[in-house]
């Protein structure tokens, strides 16, 4: 086996924060220009709509059955 091939004892997590780092990146870019003119309490409420978006999507991304 190479080194890519072997299991590692944190790979579902390693895999989670690359996912969803890539993620939050696309919808922050999609949510900038609403961001820039929000309010303060705008922000926030967009804040935590990002934060439910990318967690939406970061399920559907994720396959339960991989092996990690």
């Amino acid at each position: 086996m190479t080194e890519l091939q072997q299991f590692v004892a944190d790979g579902e997590e390693r895999y989670y924060d690359a996912a969803a780092a890539e993620i939050r990146a696309a919808i922050e870019a999609e949510y900038a220009a609403r961001l820039a003119a929000a309010s303060r309490l705008g922000r926030w409420r967009l804040r935590r709509e990002i934060e439910r978006e990318v967690n939406h999507r970061l399920q559907a991304a994720v396959s339960a059955l991989a092996l990690y």
